[in-house]
Protein backbone atom coordinates (compact mmCIF):
# COMPACT_ATOMS: atom_id res chain seq x y z
CA UNK A 1 0.00 0.00 0.00
CA UNK A 2 1.92 3.14 -1.54
CA UNK A 3 1.50 6.38 0.02
CA UNK A 4 -0.25 7.68 -2.86
CA UNK A 5 -3.18 5.60 -2.24
CA UNK A 6 -3.54 6.00 1.41
CA UNK A 7 -5.50 9.89 0.83
CA UNK A 8 -7.63 8.41 -1.90
CA UNK A 9 -8.73 5.62 0.28
CA UNK A 10 -9.79 8.05 2.63
CA UNK A 11 -11.61 10.29 0.48
CA UNK A 12 -13.62 7.25 -0.44
CA UNK A 13 -14.43 5.79 3.37
CA UNK A 14 -15.72 10.04 3.86
CA UNK A 15 -17.85 10.28 0.95
CA UNK A 16 -19.23 6.83 1.88
CA UNK A 17 -20.04 7.92 4.97
CA UNK A 18 -22.19 10.92 3.70
CA UNK A 19 -25.71 9.06 4.09
CA UNK A 20 -25.01 7.86 7.46
CA UNK A 21 -24.11 11.67 8.32
CA UNK A 22 -27.15 12.85 7.03
CA UNK A 23 -28.92 10.67 8.59
CA UNK A 24 -28.14 10.63 12.39
CA UNK A 25 -26.14 14.16 11.68
CA UNK A 26 -22.42 15.20 11.47
CA UNK A 27 -19.54 16.60 13.81
CA UNK A 28 -17.15 18.88 13.58
CA UNK A 29 -13.76 19.19 16.11
CA UNK A 30 -11.03 21.75 16.43
CA UNK A 31 -8.19 20.95 18.70
CA UNK A 32 -4.52 22.23 20.23
CA UNK A 33 -1.84 20.84 22.42
CA UNK A 34 1.21 19.22 21.97
CA UNK A 35 3.05 16.08 20.75
CA UNK A 36 5.81 14.34 22.32
CA UNK A 37 9.31 14.11 20.05
CA UNK A 38 10.48 10.55 19.34
CA UNK A 39 11.03 8.41 22.79
CA UNK A 40 9.01 10.85 25.32
CA UNK A 41 11.48 13.33 24.93
CA UNK A 42 10.07 16.98 24.79
CA UNK A 43 7.21 18.45 23.20
CA UNK A 44 5.99 20.45 20.55
CA UNK A 45 2.92 22.26 19.25
CA UNK A 46 0.31 20.45 17.49
CA UNK A 47 -3.25 21.07 16.05
CA UNK A 48 -5.99 19.01 14.37
CA UNK A 49 -9.39 19.37 13.06
CA UNK A 50 -11.65 16.55 12.15
CA UNK A 51 -15.01 15.92 10.24
CA UNK A 52 -16.89 13.07 11.47
CA UNK A 53 -20.48 11.34 10.57
CA UNK A 54 -22.04 11.06 13.56
CA UNK A 55 -23.91 7.36 13.68
CA UNK A 56 -25.44 7.41 16.88
CA UNK A 57 -24.97 9.39 19.90
CA UNK A 58 -22.19 7.97 20.71
CA UNK A 59 -20.20 6.64 17.62
CA UNK A 60 -17.97 8.90 15.05
CA UNK A 61 -16.42 7.99 12.03
CA UNK A 62 -14.78 10.45 10.25
CA UNK A 63 -11.26 12.23 8.73
CA UNK A 64 -8.87 14.37 10.67
CA UNK A 65 -5.88 16.72 9.50
CA UNK A 66 -3.88 18.98 11.24
CA UNK A 67 -0.09 19.52 11.92
CA UNK A 68 2.44 18.01 13.57
CA UNK A 69 3.33 14.45 14.92
CA UNK A 70 5.74 12.21 17.02
CA UNK A 71 7.88 12.69 13.63
CA UNK A 72 8.70 16.09 13.57
CA UNK A 73 6.15 19.52 14.45
CA UNK A 74 5.91 20.61 10.62
CA UNK A 75 4.27 16.67 9.47
CA UNK A 76 0.64 16.88 8.46
CA UNK A 77 -1.23 13.66 9.00
CA UNK A 78 -4.01 12.69 7.05
CA UNK A 79 -5.91 10.00 9.19
CA UNK A 80 -8.59 8.13 9.44
CA UNK A 81 -10.62 8.51 12.78
CA UNK A 82 -13.02 6.63 15.20
CA UNK A 83 -14.33 8.32 18.88
CA UNK A 84 -16.28 6.20 20.58
CA UNK A 85 -18.35 8.20 23.76
CA UNK A 86 -18.72 5.47 26.86
CA UNK A 87 -21.79 5.46 28.36
CA UNK A 88 -20.16 6.23 31.85
CA UNK A 89 -21.70 9.90 33.15
CA UNK A 90 -23.80 12.59 31.62
CA UNK A 91 -22.28 15.80 31.54
CA UNK A 92 -18.63 14.58 31.61
CA UNK A 93 -18.23 11.22 29.43
CA UNK A 94 -14.96 9.33 28.74
CA UNK A 95 -14.01 8.58 25.14
CA UNK A 96 -12.00 6.39 23.29
CA UNK A 97 -10.33 7.27 20.37
CA UNK A 98 -8.33 6.30 17.47
CA UNK A 99 -7.02 7.25 14.52
CA UNK A 100 -4.41 5.53 11.65
CA UNK A 101 -3.51 7.21 8.21
CA UNK A 102 -0.42 8.59 6.76
CA UNK A 103 2.00 11.74 7.90
CA UNK A 104 3.44 13.70 4.85
CA UNK A 105 7.03 15.07 6.19
CA UNK A 106 9.90 15.73 4.51
CA UNK A 107 12.22 13.85 6.99
CA UNK A 108 10.36 10.99 8.23
CA UNK A 109 6.99 10.58 6.06
CA UNK A 110 5.19 7.13 6.71
CA UNK A 111 2.15 5.62 8.21
CA UNK A 112 1.01 7.43 11.62
CA UNK A 113 -1.49 5.41 14.19
CA UNK A 114 -2.93 6.78 17.63
CA UNK A 115 -5.01 5.33 19.97
CA UNK A 116 -6.17 6.60 23.49
CA UNK A 117 -8.78 8.45 25.26
CA UNK A 118 -9.76 11.33 27.09
CA UNK A 119 -13.10 12.60 27.87
CA UNK A 120 -15.85 14.91 26.63
CA UNK A 121 -17.47 17.78 28.78
CA UNK A 122 -20.77 18.93 27.62
CA UNK A 123 -21.17 22.47 27.47
CA UNK A 124 -25.32 22.26 25.89
CA UNK A 125 -26.85 20.00 23.35
CA UNK A 126 -24.56 20.36 20.56
CA UNK A 127 -21.36 20.98 21.82
CA UNK A 128 -18.35 19.82 23.89
CA UNK A 129 -15.19 20.89 25.41
CA UNK A 130 -12.23 17.81 24.70
CA UNK A 131 -9.60 16.34 26.45
CA UNK A 132 -8.17 13.82 24.81
CA UNK A 133 -4.59 11.85 25.15
CA UNK A 134 -3.18 9.42 22.93
CA UNK A 135 -0.12 7.20 22.64
CA UNK A 136 1.42 7.61 18.98
CA UNK A 137 3.85 5.71 16.47
CA UNK A 138 4.92 6.03 13.19
CA UNK A 139 7.57 3.86 12.33
CA UNK A 140 10.04 3.46 14.57
CA UNK A 141 9.33 6.83 16.49
CA UNK A 142 7.06 7.09 19.50
CA UNK A 143 5.35 9.04 21.97
CA UNK A 144 2.18 10.91 23.48
CA UNK A 145 -0.50 13.66 21.88
CA UNK A 146 -2.33 15.57 24.24
CA UNK A 147 -4.95 17.82 22.83
CA UNK A 148 -7.80 20.17 24.10
CA UNK A 149 -10.58 21.26 21.61
CA UNK A 150 -13.89 21.86 21.16
CA UNK A 151 -16.80 19.35 19.56
CA UNK A 152 -19.18 21.11 17.48
CA UNK A 153 -22.26 18.61 16.03
CA UNK A 154 -24.93 19.09 13.08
Amino acid sequence: MGPARIPSRLIVLLFSLLPAAAQAGAVITGTFGADSRDHYKGAQFGYSAAFYAKFDDMTLLGIQSGQGTVGAPEAIPLLGSAMVRLPIGWVVLPVAIGDIGYAFDDTHPGILWRAGGGFDIRNGRHSSILALGAYERAASRYGWMGRLGLLLEF
